[in-house]
């Protein structure tokens, strides 16, 4: 989350709590939710819960998520069962997304933030308590450790959508030596490519790039707020600007897919959709990705809100739910690509439902792997700065 999104909400929030700047807090002054930190979020008098025992309401059901993040037949098969419309409202950043709702955009039901911002969210009122009865899939499907993740102790604001790892990827047939698994530092494999310089990339996101310069310095607090630490990232990254002409994306897909990119830092999740992408002839083998199978490596958690002032709250709960439901995860993947963290989707079944090909199963995250993952939360304010200023320093390099 960008400087500019975070001040939005706090901008936005009718809490003050002082000593919000503190450094061991989070805008907003509520703690800083870590793994070793685990944090239930407050539940504030002016936003409630809803009543269990509604009726959902007749919609239409507004759903305000990522661009290309949900599969249509997904929102088809929860009009039919529950004789409603679902109308898709798309953002391409959260930035630009935060901005929108902390301005007060009103009509939309479910939003669909990364977890790093949830802190935020809660504490500038930006979405509501979700009420548990209405999402009996959570319990029933979900990985344990997301029932009641240390983002969101209880569940009480978010429920998991999608889970995915940031690794490598390449494309074997013009990189045909090159394997991270082989430097003393995998990360550090990207400093190595002078040979193929213009070919090289990283994603264009602030979190996860600079997360990577940390990883090649040997710091694996993706979290840090250390200036120092920050700083030598950004030093790193710079310093790969001027040994290969580093460029900068998102759709990681696309230029790997079409060539114009053989090495790029990239999404699990867009790898394994690689095969919808490719040029016809090109076979699905000839794009690799690497990931630590011992999942001490960066991994991603996106989530599912109800926002506050939702026009069809009950409507919301029941998506967040239809969601959580394996046969609609399975339908969500073909078009996604990204898998949910839910207890029957093993690399096992989505080889045999032939969602992922075998090649590129390292993109899966296993249950077992996700407590070793370097997993992003809300930084400080202080920290918020340092990151935002060192990232538009990279990209004005």
């Amino acid at each position: 989350l960008a400087l500019g999104a975070g001040s939005a909400l706090s901008a936005c929030s009718d809490t003050t709590v002082p000593g919000g700047q503190d450094p061991h807090l989070a805008p907003g002054g509520l703690p800083l939710a870590r793994p070793d930190n685990p944090v239930r979020l407050p539940i504030y008098p002016d936003n409630p819960r809803i009543p269990s025992g509604l009726e959902p309401e007749s919609g239409p059901l507004q759903l305000y998520n990522w661009a290309e993040y949900v599969n249509e037949a997904v929102l088809k098969s929860f009009e039919e069962r529950y004789d409603v419309e679902v109308q898709l409202s798309t953002f391409s950043t959260l930035d630009e997304a935060v901005a929108k709702l902390a301005a007060g955009a009103v009509g939309y039901d479910v939003f669909v933030p990364t977890q790093p911002e949830i802190s935020l969210l809660v504490a500038g009122k930006v979405i509501q308590p979700l009420n548990l009865d209405y999402i009996p899939n959570l319990k029933r499907n979900v990985w344990k450790a997301l029932q009641s993740p240390w983002y969101d102790v209880g569940s009480r604001y978010t429920v998991p959508y999608t889970v995915f790892s940031t690794g490598i990827a390449w494309r074997n047939d013009f990189l045909p030596d090159y394997d991270p698994s082989k430097f003393a530092n995998p990360y550090d494999s990207f400093w190595q490519m002078d040979e193929i310089s213009g070919k090289v990339a990283m994603l264009d996101d602030q979190r996860e790039g600079l997360a990577f310069g940390l990883l090649r310095n040997g710091i694996t607090d993706v979290n840090t707020g250390s200036q120092g630490q920050v700083d030598g990232s950004r030093k790193a990254i710079q310093e790969l600007i001027d040994k290969v002409n580093l460029r900068f994306y998102t759709n990681d897909y696309q230029h790997i897919a079409d060539g114009s990119i053989w090495l790029h830092q990239a999404w699990g999740g867009d790898m394994t959709a690689i095969g919808y992408y490719l040029p016809k002839g090109t076979p699905v083998t000839s794009v690799s990705y690497w990931w630590p199978q011992d999942g001490r490596g960066l991994m991603g958690n996106d989530t599912m809100t109800v926002l506050k002032g939702a026009p069809h709250p009950v409507l919301a709960h029941l998506f967040l739910d239809h969601i959580l439901d394996v046969e609609t995860a399975f339908l969500n993947m073909e078009f996604t690509g990204y898998q949910q963290p839910l207890v029957e989707m093993t690399p096992k079944a989505v080889v045999e439902a032939e969602l992922v090909p075998e090649n590129l199963l390292s993109a899966i995250v296993r249950q077992d792997q996700f407590a070793a993952g370097f997993l992003q939360g809300p930084l400080s304010a202080e920290g918020l700065g340092i990151w935002e200023t060192a990232w538009s320093e990279v990209k004005a390099t």
